[in-house]
């Protein structure tokens, strides 16, 4: 027997590397292949992660002894401690084909112990205080001659040197670069080539071509053909030792480039979701063929390699939102200037308006435009759609609406003349419910038409009633021939006309109930004393208490006209 080496620490989560770094260290000392390797690193790991977790459960605190040995063609590990003994008998039985919750619980770790070792010997105290042992014994499985084994400090240090860099300001593409160029000298590759997935035509295409390619500058695939379409369609790591030899691998490419591709390693580039988003594959390793640890150091960077991806995309992403959301600020301000820039102040009279886009552009609008003969227009309108369509189509109503109003067309005629102009220079199929109102400040009178949209509520101060005030009409943009038929009435000392539109009545609360036109009305009422912006404010505030945690899916605008009482 030979003594290999001996750690001894305590048994904390956080002294696992430590472990890992002992196992390394008896793996290169006896030469061992890196998956006789892997599979014992493994086993030690699972034994003292248990040992950790159940010899000193909570707070209880006790140390792990490793020892190693060479015997024969064996090598043995045994772990000592000096906790609570483990009865193996007592865990329940590992079922492969049970869920894999119930796996986690059923002494999966002791069966991949048993699994990857060849002998599993165990030996506990009767008490606690005293040691108890695990001794693995695995077969030594050498690496093959002239294969020079890459040691932990170079995979360190690579997987190092690219976590620096992607935490810098370095373009994609150099980071990239850095990725393959550190791959292709740490495993020893003779070339590399980095895919990305082309989601639009179902390819992968090189991102990036290390070293020169001939005439090959770029190389497209359909996911699932070749070595790498195949890696991109399954999302498994393909070690090939001998490329002409699997039927995948595509030999054109060498003709082209004048390559010989002998060896060939490729691994899947997974995002957080484990999307496949590319293809990392290396070519021809100089020193034999490429090893399991080669595929472990390729899958490990081909995943920092994806996180770097994604993290350039979502700044891609975020800096094309900003010109977005700058563009769409921009758009805000221009439909803003649509709007009067001041509500009329007329004698006798108090008006109030408000306009709120669920998104930065709407397609609601109001309007006062002042006539010749002292009257002022009043105009309201809901246009189908939301967003900048709506918003588009908002911009040429109100053009065509005011050139009907500055020629002093009668409500129903503007309406007319709209809709005709509408029809004749739009191919969207939108349309717009309209409200067209001349007030004669002095009597009160409204000469008024509607296309479609809701009916106004007057509230009569006299009597404490509220109508709603129609008139035959449909929405603008749908019928060539339509008909507008106008309507009068006449607003009192102290009676309020509210314009609306439905983005107020149609405001739904978490049991779906809408807050609807007797709502309106009932806040109306019990607030007739408001001044008119004073009362838009409060019936905004009101709908939006309405709706508490669901959020407004309309435009709402508003217009208030209120004629003041006869002792004002």
């Amino acid at each position: 027997m030979t003594f290999l080496g001996e750690l001894r620490v305590q048994a904390r989560q956080e002294n696992l590397r430590l472990i890992s770094h002992f196992v390394h260290g008896v793996g290169q000392r006896l030469a061992l292949s890196d998956r006789a390797l892997f599979d014992l690193e493994l086993a030690i790991e699972e034994a003292a992660t248990n040992i950790i977790h159940h010899a000193y459960p909570g707070e209880r605190k006790g140390h792990l002894l490793i020892s190693a040995s060479e015997t024969g063609d064996f090598v043995q590990v045994t772990l000592t401690d000096w906790g609570l003994p483990l009865d193996p008998t007592k865990v329940k039985p590992f079922d492969i084909n049970a869920p894999v919750e119930a796996r986690i619980k059923g002494g999966m770790g002791l069966h991949f112990i048993h699994a990857l070792m060849d002998s599993v010997e165990r030996t506990t105290s009767a008490e606690p205080g005293q040691p108890n042992t695990l001794k693995l014994v695995k077969l030594i499985e050498r690496a093959e001659a002239g294969q020079s084994a890459m040691s932990p400090v170079q995979e360190l240090n690579a997987m190092r040197s690219v976590s620096e860099v992607m935490t810098s300001n370095i373009k994609l593409d150099d980071l990239l670069n850095l990725i393959l160029s550190k791959l292709v000298s740490t495993i020893n590759a003779e070339r590399g080539t980095l895919y990305l997935v082309d989601e639009e035509h179902g390819e992968l295409w090189s991102r990036v071509l290390l070293q020169d390619t001939g005439p090959l500058s770029e190389i497209r695939l359909k996911i699932g053909e070749g070595i790498a379409g195949h890696v991109a369609a399954t999302g498994a790591v393909l070690n090939i030792p001998d490329a002409y030899a699997d039927p995948r691998f595509n030999p054109q490419f060498d003709k082209v480039s004048g390559f010989h591709t002998r060896t060939i390693l490729t691994a899947p580039m997974l995002n957080p979701q484990q999307k496949v988003i590319g293809v990392v594959q290396l070519l021809n390793k100089k020193d034999g063929d490429f090893t399991f640890r080669d595929e472990r150091l390729l899958t490990a960077m081909a995943a920092q390699a994806a996180i770097s991806i994604e993290n350039t995309r979502l700044y891609q992403q975020e800096i094309q939102q900003q010109l977005i959301n700058r563009e769409l600020e921009t758009a805000h301000s221009i439909q803003a200037s649509f709007l009067p820039d001041r509500i009329p102040a007329l004698a006798g009279w108090d008006i109030g308006a408000l306009w709120c886009p669920i998104r930065s552009v709407a397609g609601d609008f109001y309007d006062f435009h002042a006539l010749a003969d002292g009257r002022v227009g009043v105009v309201i309108a809901d246009v189908s759609g939301k967003g900048i369509p709506a918003a588009l189509f908002m911009a040429l109503s109100v053009t065509v609406l005011r050139y009907g109003m500055s020629i002093n067309l009668p409500p129903e005629e503007v309406l007319r003349h709209a809709n005709e102009m509408i029809i004749s220079e739009q191919r969207s199929r939108m349309f717009a419910t309209t409200f067209v109102g001349y007030l004669d400040p002095d009597s009160g009178e409204m000469l008024f038409a509607c296309g479609g949209h809701n009916p106004p509520l007057w509230y009569h101060a006299a009597t404490g009633a509220v109508d709603y005030v129609t008139a035959q009409g449909v929405a603008v943009g749908i019928f060539k021939e339509a008909e507008f038929i106008p309507a009068r009435l006449r607003l009192e000392p102290s009676d309020i006309f509210v314009l609306y539109t439905d983005g107020i009545t149609e405001v739904l609360n978490s049991e779906e109930e809408e807050f609807g036109e007797d709502r309106l009305e009932a806040l109306i009422r019990q607030h007739t004393a408001l001044p008119a912006q004073e009362l838009a404010d409060r019936i905004l505030e009101t709908i939006n208490d309405f709706a508490a945690e669901q959020e407004l899916s309309d435009d709402a605008t508003l217009v208030i006209v209120k004629r003041a009482g006869g002792g004002e």
